[in-house]
């Protein structure tokens, strides 16, 4: 059986550039946590960003030179993310491409769009590999609905 950090890494090897996919909640566990937070530092800047356990360890093994991690969830689990949030994880990603998860099991369907919404709009969706993970399936439809056309889940 696979267990959790093989099922992400067969869904980012698996993953192109401006894709977006899922990893849905029974995959990690109905009652998925998310992952404690660590501080990577970027070897070629100098900044540091965030990264979890789990998700820090994937990127040791499969981020190369030319890609950045970037994790993306509240700073709060109480407190909804707003634009100048989804900027500043935008602004963080600095490498020439992405590896970006979105922690969904505390955000709401308006953040997650809205994420998705200003890396569209960055142009940043087209050098990014965008994971969804926790994306309960009543949130999933409604995603997919509401981005029709423009991002396809």
């Amino acid at each position: 059986m696979m267990d959790i950090k093989d099922n992400l890494k067969a869904s980012l090897l698996g993953l192109k550039y401006g894709e977006v996919t899922t990893v849905v909640m029974i995959e990690r566990g109905p009652y998925a946590e998310p992952e404690d937070v660590v501080e990577i530092e970027d070897t070629e800047t100098g900044a540091s960003k965030m990264a979890t356990g789990i998700f820090a360890e994937l990127a040791a093994e499969l981020k190369t030179e030319n890609e950045d991690l970037t994790v993306v969830k509240r700073k709060d689990e109480f407190t909804p993310m707003l634009q100048e949030d989804f900027d500043w994880f935008v602004d963080a990603m600095t490498a020439e491409k992405h590896i970006v998860f979105v922690e969904c099991i505390e955000l709401g369907t308006t953040e997650i769009k809205g994420f998705l919404a200003t890396l569209r709009a960055h142009n940043l969706l087209p050098s990014s590999k965008v994971i969804l993970l926790d994306l309960p399936t009543l949130e999933y439809m409604m995603l997919k609905d509401s981005l029709a056309g423009s991002i396809e889940l």
